[in-house]
């Protein structure tokens, strides 16, 4: 577990103090894993350190990008503390919890990582919305004190490393758990010779169908539905797109029921969605009928 102390001499981390972000809070998280029950310090300045100190995000040094050699993580964004430290301690550290370490740094990087590097260096994403968005940024600040109340903001560091952690926690669970998914599922793919990808259990799919193109081969996934029956999802233009490759007759979209079986002359279809990304039916055999019925737009 993270402490702070006050006293320099007794800190294995030591990093800025005042207003935090999720630089520094995240940089904590990452190295409170590799050096279990270690202690923090958060100073306006750095002045002598010892070699096992470890210094981020104040001091110029290796962990630090305010300076004017500052490293560049591609010609748009500078590396933040964190982005620094996860390229030098990361893989190691996932070494030592999952096999799929290269792809699930990768995937950290991309969605957490960079985005915390972009932020911290000004780089901000224009996001187009009718509502004000609630990042990652703003919910760590959210742990700064307010100007109006007395606070020891090392305490708030506390409280914000402890959700900080969480976060980090679970990240980490659901990418270890989509790389195994991405890697079983292309297997799977591998045996398949037809446009329909069968799954007889529910397994993140998306990861492996937008690798290696295989998006352009299977137009549709089938997959067990919790509440009995069976899913059809048609594929999406993208990973991240909920625009549809193929559809299903849009004179269907919307029925259930009997409704649906006397128009799609499909006995046990019993529903599709009235945007059309889902149906489902209640055998094996009809929901590859029913997919059948897919269309390329």
């Amino acid at each position: 577990m993270l402490t702070i102390t006050k006293n320099i001499k007794e800190a294995k981390l030591i990093t800025h103090a005042g207003k935090f972000h999720p630089d520094d809070v995240f940089s904590t998280v990452l190295l409170s894993r590799i050096f279990p029950n270690c202690t923090l310090i958060r100073v306006n300045k750095v002045e002598e350190t010892e070699e096992e100190q470890i210094v981020y995000d104040i001091g110029y040094g290796e962990f630090d990008h305010h300076g004017l050699d500052a490293k560049w993580r591609n010609e748009k964004i500078k590396y933040s503390s964190f982005g620094l430290l996860w390229s030098y301690y990361g893989k190691d550290y996932l070494k030592g919890i999952t096999d799929n370490y290269e792809d699930v740094w990768n995937r950290i990087d991309t969605k957490l990582v960079c985005q915390i590097d972009g932020i911290d260096n000004g780089n901000f994403p224009e996001i187009k919305a009718d509502y004000e968005l609630l990042d990652l940024d703003k919910i760590i600040d959210l742990f700064n004190g307010n100007w109006d109340e007395e606070s020891d903001n090392d305490d708030n560091f506390l409280e914000a490393y402890k959700t900080a952690d969480i976060i980090f926690t679970n990240l980490l669970k659901r990418e270890i758990s989509d790389s195994k998914a991405c890697q079983k599922v292309q297997e799977i793919i591998k045996n398949t010779t037809g446009d329909i990808l069968y799954l007889d259990e529910y397994i993140p799919y998306y990861d492996a169908l937008f690798t290696n193109d295989n998006n352009k081969r299977i137009k549709a996934v089938i997959f067990p539905a919790k509440r009995g029956g069976y899913n059809i999802k048609p594929i999406t233009v993208s990973k991240d797109s909920f625009a549809l490759q193929y559809i299903f007759p849009k004179e269907w979209w919307g029925l259930h029921d009997e409704e649906l079986a006397k128009a799609s002359n499909i006995k046990t279809a019993t529903f599709i969605h009235v945007n059309g990304f889902i149906a489902t039916t209640m055998t094996l055999e009809d929901a590859y009928l029913l997919a059948s019925k897919l269309k390329r737009v």
